[in-house]
């Protein structure tokens, strides 16, 4: 049998002019009848060629809609991108910051405006000798292992057209309270040749909230009159006796592109507002600060590399051997009301390392001048534990801190038998006090930080200092961070080292 089997044709679908087409569309195609998944539904796939001319064509109803949604959409888009932009920043963070020595800063800073404990780091030395070019934050006023937060090289370029300082090491750092810190000088080469690399210049580092994200501020003070350029060196700051308005920086020491190593004592006075911050004009420059040299200012550096008769110095000199690598405190005022820092330990050069402590009294009225008075004598070039009589061993790039009337001294390197080449990191703590001049051993503890010298350290409050990094045992890099309570004389591990 034969089946016939009618054919069935289906009508072809209506052209219509493609939204994609290249040439315009016909006029008045709003005069056409659309249906649904016609000309308005744009796909993934054909929406980078849409033109303007097919969207300013839709039918009226559309139109009106599209107009009324557009200035909404942009509105949200544009809140959805600022909030991602803060979210993303306030979180730019990569794990830990590297593993570093002597950072160029390292301050705790407390904003009144916006109140956050908040730890600062920024520069320091990696592993390979490498000089770092970075900044990172911690809340100390958040629970342990809290998040470090990297802050963006643009946002550390400062505000407007604020300056910010070259990365550097072996610089000096000190904060008044919480609220602002100062550094001066350094070295960003760390390679001979050193002639003409030093740093000369003076920062100043403030927090701030920016975007809703915890950042700080470089504002730069520019004066005629400054120290020579150098390292390691030493600082601290001091609030005016006489004058609660004005606090003043005091620098000492360190040595020169030459090696000589310098005595000179400058300060730097600071005028601040009632609430301790520092006074800022309109210009971003640091109102009425200007550096003045107080004592051995046309004195030349001291020749560290060479031997010089340092048993001479220390019988026939009323002042410190000069040095490099030592600490700054402020003084107690029980103790001396007068004095404006107390010097501790450091070295003279790869044999001459100490271990004695020191007071500056600058003269009366602001002349120029001042005096030196011995508090714990030096341990003269030991060679066993013995000959230290009680006393800690004798190093440089240690931290040390004041509570009342005691010292506090960690780390550092350090040895006997005056070789350089055998001396090495500490661990050790310990305290001294002011009214009874007696040392109080603090041993290494199994539960406090490793040995390490050039750690970058700060103190806040009037009973804790903490403690980040530096070098430990074959020139190991270290990250982690230890908080260290004066009250109950207890360490706490806050951020482990990832070294």
């Amino acid at each position: 049998h034969t089946i016939t089997m009618a054919s069935t044709t289906t009508p072809a679908a209506p052209l219509r002019q493609p939204l994609l087409s290249s040439t315009p569309p016909p006029p008045h195609r709003h005069d056409q009848n659309l249906t649904a998944g016609g000309d308005m539904y744009v796909t993934a796939r054909n929406s980078r060629n849409l033109q303007w001319s097919d969207i300013i064509v839709a039918p009226y109803p559309l139109r009106l809609t599209g107009f009324v949604m557009l200035p909404i959409v942009i509105v949200l888009i544009s809140i959805s991108a600022y909030a991602t932009s803060a979210y993303v920043a306030n979180l730019q963070w990569k794990g830990k910051p590297p593993c570093r020595k002597s950072p160029g800063a390292f301050a705790i800073l407390n904003s009144k405006a916006s109140p956050s404990l908040t730890a600062i780091i920024w520069s320091g030395v990696s592993k390979g000798e490498k000089l770092l070019h970075d900044a990172w934050l911690y809340r100390l006023d958040r629970p342990v292992n809290s998040r470090w937060i990297r802050i963006p090289h643009d946002d550390l370029a400062s505000h407007h057209h604020l300056s910010m300082p070259q990365p550097r090491t072996k610089s000096s750092i000190a904060t008044f309270g919480d609220s602002f810190a100062v550094m001066f000088g350094g070295d960003p080469n760390l390679q001979p040749p050193l002639e003409g690399v030093f740093f000369d210049d003076t920062w100043i580092i403030t927090e701030r909230k920016d975007k809703l994200v915890k950042t700080f501020h470089w504002y730069q003070v520019n004066t005629t009159v400054k120290p020579k350029k150098r390292r390691a060196h030493a600082a601290t700051i001091t609030r005016d006796a006489k004058n609660r308005s004005v606090a003043s920086y005091w620098l000492y020491g360190g040595r020169n592109e030459s090696g000589g190593v310098f005595r000179d004592v400058w300060q730097l006075p600071l005028e601040l507002d009632d609430e301790d911050n520092i006074l800022i004009d309109a210009n971003s420059s640091i109102i009425n600060a200007n550096w003045r040299c107080v004592y051995g200012c046309n004195d030349t550096a001291v020749a560290g590399w060479e031997l010089i008769d340092v048993w001479k110095w220390w019988k026939d000199r009323d002042e410190p051997i000069p040095r490099k690598g030592h600490s700054l405190t402020s003084s107690s005022s029980k103790n001396a009301p007068a004095a404006a820092f107390i010097l501790a330990f450091g070295r003279l050069n790869n044999w001459m390392y100490m271990n004695d402590i020191w007071q500056f009294v600058p003269a009366v009225d602001g002349d120029s001048g001042g005096t030196w008075q011995l508090i714990s004598a030096l341990d003269f070039l030991p060679n066993k534990t013995s000959d230290l009589n009680g006393h800690p061993m004798p190093r440089d790039h240690h931290a040390a801190f004041r509570k009342d009337d005691t010292l506090y001294f960690f780390g550092g390197r350090g040895g006997l038998n005056q070789s350089h080449d055998l001396y090495g990191p500490l661990g050790d703590l310990w305290k001294f006090n002011l009214t009874t001049s007696n040392w109080e051993s603090g041993n290494e503890s199994t539960t406090g930080p490793a040995a390490r010298w050039l750690p970058g350290a700060d103190k806040y409050g009037n009973g804790r200092f903490v403690v980040f990094g530096g070098e430990s045992y074959d020139e190991k890099k270290l990250n982690d961070l230890w908080e260290f309570d004066m009250e109950s004389s207890t360490w706490q591990l806050r951020s482990s080292s990832t070294c």
